[in-house]
């Protein structure tokens, strides 16, 4: 799989699309500002493990990912709809967290959580608009595209989770679904889409890798909802494709990066294949009915913190050290 690193990695100042407050972007206040409230509340022991995930991704990863990934190539409506949602995310983030804390099955719970889905349905909104205008496959934006639209379904999750709309499921399922999309569905397309802006990579080996990881979280919430063989066959590809994705920034981009920002994406690249390893343990566990000590505790602890942390904060924070 050979890729090559582009000549600029940093787009010229003019280029950068972002809503600032006295030069500062606002979505570096807005993470700063969540990461304050976010430690606040996990010590004061508001949020339980699923929570701290939930909470994580509106306060601090969505606003880092869309500070690294809202740059020049975002114009015309889709500029105008991210500028939106980019003001309003701070607003949204803030809610959703508070419908965290009120009791989870109760109106006012369900109508703290409707501004953020009007964040990521903005964010949809934007990968909607740049695909109809994009004449070619621009791989790594396409990434980028697909994790903003991911994220709407995380938001609709938790909505669904607060209005009791569970269907077959165990609530706890729901709120799962609602981590997915806001890590695999939303932080992964766009980490391997400012992948692929920096190595400006067009090799087949890494278009198959970039493939996998678009389709695999749809497939991975699909299986879970309707067929375990479904999910071990998704979570095995997708397994299969995160592996030589942490291959490709180990070796292609972490020696050209600076010590922390390779650190913290080289943590990411590491974290992100063993978290994935123990969800396809859990899935051939209940495929098979043999228990191999994954239970849903287990993963909550083990994979939600490998995900949260080891790659979802050290990814967003490793690319905005230097946005490609």
């Amino acid at each position: 799989m050979s890729d090559r690193v582009g000549e600029s990695r940093t787009p010229a100042p003019g280029s950068v699309a972002q809503p600032t407050i006295r030069n500062i972007a606002v979505t570096d206040l807005s993470a700063v500002l969540g990461a304050v409230i976010w430690l606040a509340l996990t010590a004061a022991g508001e949020l339980d493990a699923i929570e701290r995930a939930l909470a994580l991704a509106p306060f601090v990863l969505v606003p880092l990912a869309l500070r690294t990934a809202v740059t020049g190539a975002f114009q015309g409506p889709a500029r105008r709809f991210t500028t939106a949602a980019i003001w309003l995310q701070p607003v949204g983030a803030f809610l959703l967290v508070a419908s965290l804390i009120f009791p989870s099955l109760s109106p006012l719970a369900a109508g703290l959580a409707v501004p953020w889905l009007a964040v990521t349905g903005l964010l949809g909104l934007a990968a909607l608009a740049r695909i109809r205008t994009r004449e070619t496959l621009v791989l790594p934006e396409t990434a980028i595209d697909a994790g903003f639209a991911y994220v709407s379904v995380g938001a609709v999750a938790l909505l669904l989770a607060h209005l009791d709309l569970t269907f077959w499921f165990d609530p706890v399922i729901i709120r799962l679904t609602a981590v997915h999309f806001h890590y695999a569905g939303f932080v992964l397309p766009v980490a391997a889409g400012l992948t692929g802006r920096y190595l400006d990579a067009h090799s087949r080996g890494f278009r198959a890798v970039v493939g996998v990881i678009l389709v695999g979280p749809a497939l991975i919430a699909v299986g879970i909802a309707f067929s375990p063989v479904v999910e071990v066959v998704a979570v095995s590809l997708f397994t299969v494709a995160v592996a030589p994705f942490g291959v490709v920034v180990l070796r292609r981009v972490v020696p050209t990066c600076s010590r922390l920002q390779g650190a913290l994406l080289g943590i990411a690249a590491v974290a992100l294949p063993v978290s994935m390893t123990l969800a396809l343990g859990y899935g051939i566990s209940t495929f098979t009915g043999r228990s191999l000590g994954l239970t849903i505790s287990t993963m909550v602890t083990l994979h939600g913190s490998l995900n949260a942390f080891g790659f979802g904060l050290c990814a967003t924070l490793g690319w905005r050290l230097a946005v490609p």
